[in-house]
């Protein structure tokens, strides 16, 4: 959700509760104030009935132009000098009316008067009613108004910040192009358009260091690498060695061909956390798959490895090829590098959103919170502790998901396509 839909959500929340109280309190207010002036009403005509009766006026005599209905009796004695209000309905037709009445009891020339006058409610509910309706629709029409003020208003002072994420999310590292935000007033949109624009430099300075330092790397190390190699190697073909020496050679070119394997993959999985492989074209995953089984089909016959392929649909993905053959190559290397040594299996499904790798072997579990960190190896393995790792960073360019279990001296790696 946006932050600009979020707050006018509950800025709006807050006004319609804020007028739906303040509904409330007019609605009250209004027929508070009408059973107030009512009451006067009443007290008023109870004044001039007492003075009328005082001047000799029979209770027959009395009309209705004071109230709605008059009720005079006489009484044995006056119990009660109170004045008594309440309110009820009467049916008219098919119509009910609310009347209010006013009771009390007085003594007028030694004669105890028990009376009630009433007045009809109608007319001024309907006028409380016509009012709380035009206040009601004010107000309404008043917070549509402000909610469209808000939003225009609100938009138009967000307008640099979206400016600001726009930019960021068409940022290109790559491009040697500076970030220039719109100009705004608003001294904290300022404050992030300037740190951005400060972390953006600092980045682009570090990733171009970083790219310098990979290429001089991969170029600098691979050359004395090579020829330590070949020198050692053209040692190892001399004859004029004991055994120690030529244990010794033999030891240099292994552990120098382990620094030139570690080097390239190192530079490999750099370049790849620099998104330096962003090419990408239509893969048929299973011609692919299949043509590293060829591939590899020296190495399977030598281990005397049963491979089974099951291609449930024909699946192409736009990825990029030197990468996925690089997968691939790991997947199955480790596969039939640590598979059993006497009728060991390997089968590899493909499907339309997984691919499946499972292999026999009798290499225990992998412990899954170290399976892809660099330079974690069994204690039987004699690889570089690399090769997982790299299987992840590829895995991860290609916005994918790998996961991996262990059952029945079966390893499985399913990929998430």
């Amino acid at each position: 959700m946006k932050l600009l839909t979020k707050t006018n959500i509950y800025s709006s929340v807050a006004t319609i509760i804020l007028f739906i109280i303040g509904i409330f309190v007019v609605f009250n207010f209004i027929f508070m104030k009408f059973d107030s002036e009512q009451d006067e009403q009443l007290l008023s005509a109870k004044k001039i009935i007492i003075e009328s009766l005082k001047k000799g006026k029979t209770p027959e005599q009395f009309s209705s132009n004071i109230g709605e209905i008059i009720s005079i009796k006489k009484i044995n004695a006056q119990t009660s000098a109170l004045n008594y209000f309440k309110e009820y309905e009467i049916q008219k037709g098919e119509d009910y009316t609310k009347i209010r009445e006013l009771n009390f009891q007085c003594l007028i020339n030694e004669t105890a008067y028990s009376i009630s006058v009433s007045i009809s409610l109608s007319q001024d509910k309907k006028i409380g009613e016509y009012i709380f309706a035009i206040v009601a629709l004010y107000l309404f029409i008043s917070l549509f108004i402000l909610f469209l003020l808000n939003r225009y208003i609100s938009s138009h002072i967000f307008s640099p910040f979206y400016d600001t994420l726009s930019k960021i999310k068409k940022w290109n590292i790559k491009k040697n192009e500076p970030l220039i935000f719109k100009k705004t007033h608003i001294d904290e949109f300022n404050l992030i358009n300037t740190t951005v624009q400060e972390l953006t430099q600092q980045i682009k300075t570090d990733y171009k260091n970083l790219k310098e330092f990979t290429e001089n790397v991969s170029h600098e190390s691979q050359t004395p690498l090579s020829i330590i190699s070949s020198k050692v190697e053209l040692l190892m073909q001399g004859t004029n060695y004991n055994e120690k020496q030529q244990e010794y050679l033999q030891q240099i070119f292994q552990s120098t061909q382990r620094i030139y394997k570690l080097n390239q993959v190192l530079i490999l999985m750099s370049r790849i956390e620099n998104k330096q492989f962003l090419a990408s074209e239509p893969i048929h995953l299973q011609h692919a798959i299949q043509q590293k089984i060829n591939e590899l089909e020296d190495f399977i016959s030598a281990k005397q490895i049963t491979i089974s392929t099951e291609f449930k649909t024909q699946n192409k993905k736009y990825i990029n090829p030197i990468l996925f053959d690089i997968l691939l190559n790991n997947l199955m290397i480790n596969a039939i590098k640590y598979n059993l040594d006497q009728d060991g299996k390997i089968i590899i499904r493909l499907d339309e959103h997984t691919l499946t790798i499972e292999n026999t072997s009798n290499i225990g579990k992998i412990e899954k919170k170290f399976l892809f960190e660099r330079f974690t190896k069994s204690s039987t393995s004699s690889s570089l502790g690399v090769g997982l790792s790299l299987i992840k960073k590829i895995i991860e360019a290609f916005n994918w998901q790998i996961t991996y279990s262990h059952k029945y001296n079966i390893h499985t790696f399913k990929i998430y396509l």
